[in-house]
C-alpha cells in the first residue's frame, strides 16, 4: 500500500532551525508583507534549502508520495496571499481546535489573481529535487472563505467564484508543471456550523478536477466525522480522493460511512495520529488497514497521518511517518 503525508513538517530541532533564524533575521530587516517574504532571495534560498532537507527526511521514512516541504512565512495563508494585488492580511485566527494560528484574509471586494501562489515554484524547485511523485497540499477555497473578514462585494457569490477560478488556476499550473496529485485541505467543513458549506466546497472541487482531468484532486477532511457528507463528496464530477480521519473518536464513525462507499476515488486513510505524540505499533496500524480495506479495496487506498504532522516535535513527527511506512507496505490484508 502507497503512504503519503497529509500536508507540512515541523522543523525546528532543539528550539532551533536556520529558517527560523532566518525569518527573524527578515522581520527585523523588511515590513512583514506576504510580497516581501516572496521578493526576499535570501529568505527564499533557505526555504528551498528546508525543502531538500524535508524531502530526503521523508524518502528515508519510506514515504511513496512526497510532500514538497515547503514551510511558508508564518502561515500558508499569508504566503498564498502574495497571489492577490493589494490583498490585506489581517491577524491570526486560531485554525479549528489545533495550536496553530494563521493570518485570514479581508476580502473587501471581489478578489482578482495576479499570478500563482508560492507552492506552484515550491512543488517546481521539490520535483527537480526528487522523481517520487510529490502531492502539494493548497487550503481550500472554502477553508479561506469561512475564515475571512468579508466585506461589501466580497462576500458575494462573485467574490466565492473568484477565489474558486483562482485555486482553479493554481491547480492547473501544478499540473502543467507535473503534479499528479493536488490535495486540498477542507477540513472545516465537518465543522457543525460549516456542514452547510458543503456546497461551496463541491463548486470548489469540481472545478478544480475540470482544471487538470489529468491531476488526482483529493479533498483531506482531518479531525472530524463524514457522516451524510460521504455520499455527496463521492458524487463530486472528477473527484479524485477522498481523505478521512480514522484515528481516536472519528475512528467508528468514519468506518460506519464508508459503508457507503463506492466508485473509483483514492481513500487517503488518515491512519497514525498526527495529534498525539504516541507512536502507534504497527500491528495497530494493521488492525485499522484490516477494517477499512474490508469496505474499500485495498488497491483505492493510501496510508496517512491523519492531518498534518505539524503539530507534533520534529523527532515524532518522523518516527510516526517511518513506522507508518513500514506498517503500509508490509500490509497483506490479514493484519500482520
Amino acid at each position: 500500500m502507497l503512504v503519503t503525508t497529509s500536508g507540512r513538517f515541523p522543523i525546528v530541532s532543539n528550539g532551533q532551525h536556520p529558517l527560523r533564524a532566518a525569518v527573524e533575521e527578515w522581520r527585523g530587516r523588511v515590513t512583514p508583507t506576504p510580497e516581501a517574504a516572496w521578493q526576499d532571495t535570501k529568505l527564499r534560498a533557505v526555504q528551498a534549502e528546508t525543502q531538500a532537507e524535508l524531502l530526503a527526511a521523508q524518502d528515508e521514512a519510506g514515504t511513496d508520495i512526497l510532500d514538497p516541504g515547503y514551510v511558508p512565512v508564518y502561515d500558508e495563508w499569508f504566503q498564498m496571499a502574495r497571489a492577490v494585488p493589494n490583498l490585506e492580511v489581517a491577524a491570526p485566527l486560531r485554525y479549528l481546535d489545533t495550536n496553530t494560528y494563521y493570518h485570514h484574509w479581508v476580502l473587501d471586494r471581489v478578489p482578482k489573481r495576479k499570478g500563482e501562489s508560492p507552492i506552484v515554484s515550491a512543488y517546481r524547485h521539490a520535483a527537480s529535487l526528487t522523481d517520487a511523485p510529490i502531492k502539494p497540499t493548497l487550503f481550500g477555497a472554502y477553508t479561506i472563505w469561512a475564515y475571512a473578514d468579508r466585506q461589501g462585494t466580497g462576500d458575494t457569490p462573485e467574490a466565492f467564484a473568484a477565489l474558486v477560478d483562482m485555486w482553479a488556476a493554481d491547480v492547473a499550473a501544478l499540473a502543467a508543471a507535473g503534479a499528479k496529485y493536488v490535495q486540498i485541505e477542507e477540513s472545516v467543513v465537518l465543522r457543525p456550523k460549516h456542514r452547510v458549506g458543503f456546497p461551496l466546497v463541491a463548486q470548489a472541487a469540481e472545478r478544480m478536477a475540470s482544471a487538470a482531468p489529468d491531476t488526482t484532486v483529493v479533498v483531506h477532511l482531518a479531525c472530524g466525522a463524514i457522516g451524510d457528507l460521504l455520499e455527496p463528496f463521492l458524487e463530486i464530477p472528477g473527484l479524485g480522493g477522498l481523505g478521512l480521519d480514522f484515528t481516536d473518536a472519528y475512528r467508528a464513525p468514519n468506518l460506519a460511512a464508508l459503508m457507503e462507499w463506492r466508485g473509483d476515488a483514492i481513500l487517503q486513510a488518515g491512519i497514525a495520529d498526527a495529534r498525539n505524540i504516541r507512536v502507534e505499533t504497527e500491528a495497530e496500524l494493521h488492525e485499522n488497514l484490516d477494517a477499512i480495506t474490508a469496505i474499500v479495496p485495498a488497491e483505492r487506498c493510501w496510508a496517512a497521518p491523519s492531518t498534518t504532522l505539524l503539530h507534533l516535535p520534529r523527532h515524532a513527527a518522523f518516527e510516526k511517518l517511518a513506522t507508518l511506512a513500514r506498517a503500509a507496505h508490509s500490509f497483506n490484508g490479514k493484519g500482520a
